[in-house]
């Protein structure tokens, strides 16, 4: 298979995304270099610290945005673009796990993270490519189909209909024959995220937000009267309230936040535009789709018509082209049409995992909040999340948006998380080998 000119070596996980290629504008912004003083001050400018800002605004709050590096440098402008509810566990865990009352509100959080992207899309015309013909998850096993099954009773129960889908239909709406059946989440959709975080700018700013890029924390210092900010180029920011949307770039800038989430690589793949012949069975009504392995892959296509193809990656920020094999190969067990097709585009990034599997709204300290762990659903849920922040640490009340505010677990020896992830990849893809072989026998 061929390769288009523009890879670079090594591979630069943000500079070679196919989004980049395709993505509205940026809207202008500078650097943090003086003194500034706002009500809140957040860390971040990706999905979660722009929707907070957007509210926030909204509101008429005094919101400024400090971003490291530039608008979508992180997983806002590298993911998928899969728009999906907002956690992969059941109604019945959660319930278990926080009780009735907060549970189930918690529940209908979950499912209401589609609403509020493509809700925030319509209502501010966001030109982000967004296409909502839902999201189908396949089983590649008799577990994942009783696991499917129990998904769909339980969500009923919540008002949710998914839709089950047999073998035959599954091949009709996704061209694969690899999996026994699949669950249709008709909710959902995808978009271009590097887009959608430009555009989220571009709201946040004309809600009179101010937005500052290039601009790293390396300092925050409570004080009397709130919070301190100090960034790399000299610059100061005062604020009341912070909050903390870093995700899987969390540093160590405040005491042990990073230790409560581990970064994951994800890789992604992008194909030449497939011809018409190709795309009449390949998702041909332009659904996302995601294999229920303990390894998932996920694709959906681009506006142009290529496929995007994701998986798990190496535990390093800088790729090289044959980190890209197994996910090409694995592309090729799913769709064997796609034997001649061109590999244009080669990216990568972090995502957040947490201990369990929950993202958290955390309270640091006073004044101090953190909003991070999507565990790879962060176009949906980090959007919603950062509308929940906002209204959080403006109530006060730790229960008032649909959201717990909760104290998670820092991962035990996590200065020896690169070695372990990869542990638990090689481990995670010898059992869905054994998975395959049984299904084959």
């Amino acid at each position: 298979m061929s390769t288009s000119l523009n890879i670079q070596y090594p591979i630069d996980g943000s500079r070679d995304a196919l989004w980049m290629a395709t993505a509205t504008d940026a809207p202008r912004t500078t650097s943090l270099t003086g003194d500034a003083e706002c009500d809140v001050a957040i860390v971040g400018a990706g999905f979660t610290g722009l929707n907070a800002a957007i509210e926030l605004a909204s509101q008429g709050v005094s919101v400024c945005v400090l971003e490291a590096k530039n608008l979508g440098f992180g997983a806002s402008g590298r993911s998928g673009g899969q728009v999906n509810l907002g956690l992969n566990l059941l109604p019945s865990e959660l319930i278990a796990k926080f009780g009735d009352t907060v549970g189930n509100r918690l529940v209908d959080t979950v499912l209401s993270a589609p609403d509020h992207v493509f809700g925030m899309i319509d209502r501010h015309q966001l030109r982000c490519d967004p296409v909502r013909n839902g999201w189908i998850q396949a089983a590649a096993n008799r577990d994942h189909e009783a696991l499917h099954n129990r998904m769909t009773v339980e969500y009923a129960r919540h008002g949710y209909d998914f839709e089950a889908l047999d073998h035959a239909e599954l091949y009709r709406r996704t061209g694969s024959s690899r999996y026994q059946s699949g669950l249709l989440c008709p909710t959902a959709g995808s978009i271009q995220p590097l887009s959608y975080t430009r555009e989220l700018a571009r709201v946040a700013l004309s809600l009179g937000a101010s937005v500052y890029t290039d601009s790293a924390i390396n300092g925050i210092d409570q004080q009397a009267d709130g919070w301190l900010l100090r960034t790399s180029n000299n610059g100061l920011m005062k604020s009341q309230r912070v909050l903390i949307c870093t995700n899987g770039y969390t540093g160590p800038l405040v005491n042990n936040l990073s230790k409560k989430v581990v970064p994951v690589r994800s890789i992604l793949i992008a194909s030449e535009p497939l011809p018409p012949h190709l795309q009449a069975v390949i998702l041909p009504q332009q659904v996302t789709l995601v294999d229920k392995r303990r390894l998932i892959l996920y694709m959906r296509y681009d506006r142009d018509g290529r496929l995007c193809i994701g998986d798990h990656g190496p535990m390093r920020d800088a790729f090289n082209l044959s980190d890209f094999d197994a996910v090409k190969k694995r592309a090729l067990e799913v769709f064997p049409q796609l034997a001649n097709t061109r590999w244009d585009y080669h990216w990568g990034g972090r995502v957040a995992m947490t201990q369990s599997r929950i993202p958290f709204l955390h309270r640091i300290a006073p004044g101090l909040t953190a909003a991070m762990g999507y565990n790879g659903r962060g176009v949906g849920m980090g959007s919603l999340m950062g509308k929940v922040a906002a209204n959080t640490i403006m109530s006060r009340d730790d229960y008032a948006s649909g959201f717990p505010v909760t104290s998670p677990r820092n991962f035990m020896l996590h200065r020896f998380h690169g070695a372990g992830v990869n542990l638990s990849i090689k481990w995670f893809a010898l059992l869905d080998h054994l998975d395959a072989m049984q299904r084959q026998g």
